[in-house]
């Protein structure tokens, strides 16, 4: 189904899913396989995903909602298997295009409000798409929706009001989340939260300075895309494996104090 074919008022609150052009789509596809930040993201990720995947009875389905390119239905694909469907929902036509291509998986380009309104999911995962959205309760609802009763919604957000930044307000984020605020959103729109921790930790640090001092004085998303996600060959390799350390960590359910990402599973309450 087309973007256009739910009604306005629904959609309203679910209009900043993807912040990125086409020119924006090619930035990233050719970071997101080097840089050091969308791989030990994705090992996070991998690590929050294995165990409720591998809780599902096989046949299952899983959609991820803000799928972009395709980088982590990958990741969710290669998880599982040959036992369940995987797909992904996507606003961008660009993004859609490039991640059927790039996984082979059926992608839906729309909204939640698109979807069959009979189609029910096993678990949902959104990754770094809620900040994008102004009326989060209502998104939050929506995959609530479409979960089978007892399924999982895994998300990833950014942290950290202070770590707010010129990036933040090109992307088109609404809020960065502490545990706090993310636990109260799910909660409020009928999920139990079963875990959620900080992640990407080393990086706060530096995250935090550069936030302070060294503004970047453009909202131009390509330069701040440039400046993000520029590929220094020896410091990417280090942070890489630093950061990666954290993703076992997360698989054993550990919560990380500290982070510029925050991770959580949280449950359909009955």
């Amino acid at each position: 189904m087309s973007a256009g074919s739910a009604d306005p008022e629904q959609r309203r609150g679910e209009s900043h899913w993807s912040a990125f052009d086409a020119a924006g789509i090619q930035r990233l596809l050719a970071a997101e396989d080097r840089h050091f930040w969308f791989r030990a993201r994705n090992e996070t990720i991998a690590g929050l995903l294995r165990e409720p995947i591998r809780d599902l009875r096989n046949g299952f389905r899983i959609l991820e909602v803000g799928c972009g390119s395709g980088n982590v239905l990958r990741v969710l694909h290669q998880i599982a298997g040959n036992r369940g469907a995987v797909e992904g929902l996507e606003v961008s036509t660009q993004a859609a295009d490039v991640a059927r291509v790039r996984t082979g998986l059926p992608v839906t380009n729309g909204y939640i409000s698109d979807l069959d309104p009979g189609a029910t999911y096993d678990l949902i995962a959104a990754f770094d798409v809620l900040e994008h959205i102004a009326d989060e309760a209502l998104v939050l609802a929506q995959m609530r929706e479409h979960l089978k009763p007892g399924g999982r919604l895994i998300l990833t957000v950014p942290a950290h009001q202070k770590l707010w930044s010129a990036f933040d307000v090109a992307s088109g984020h609404e809020r960065r989340y502490s545990a706090r605020t993310l636990g109260r959103a799910l909660r409020s729109t009928g999920f139990e939260v079963e875990y959620v921790t900080y992640f990407m930790s080393l990086l706060f640090p530096p995250m935090w300075l550069r936030r302070r001092f060294l503004q970047p004085q453009t909202e131009d998303m390509g330069a701040l895309l440039d400046s993000e996600f520029r590929i220094v060959r020896g410091l990417n390799r280090i942070a890489y494996e630093l950061l990666r350390r954290e993703a076992p960590l997360v698989g054993h359910r550990w919560r990380l104090p500290m982070g510029t990402s925050l991770a959580a599973i949280a449950r359909r309450a009955a």
